[in-house]
């Protein structure tokens, strides 16, 4: 056996866990669809704005309605960041500058 593959069982061993207990994985459970519920208001929030106060957000009104048709358990705030990140990065490489 080489060092490497000694090294790989190694780590592979301590990076193993005890599963979880099943309060635990009831805890963790009712922690995301709390967390999934607090992200459904604040998306039916950001539909009462305007198209301005979206732009403002790096958003458009399609970002949030694409949201809001999604899985309820889907990481609303992980896609409207991605979108905004997006059309940031699409006006700068655009050179525009308004």
């Amino acid at each position: 056996m080489r060092m490497i593959d000694r090294r790989l069982e190694i780590d592979s061993l301590a990076t193993r866990r005890p599963g979880q207990s099943l309060f635990a994985r009831l805890r963790y459970a009712a922690y995301k669809l709390v967390r999934a519920w607090q992200n459904r208001r604040v998306v039916n929030r950001l539909n009462e704005l305007d198209d301005h106060q979206l732009f403002d957000m790096g958003l458009c009104r399609g970002d949030v309605q694409s949201v809001r048709t999604a899985s309820f358990f889907t990481d609303a705030g992980l896609h409207l960041t991605i979108a905004a990140r997006e059309r940031a990065r699409r006006h700068l490489r655009s050179g525009r500058m308004d």
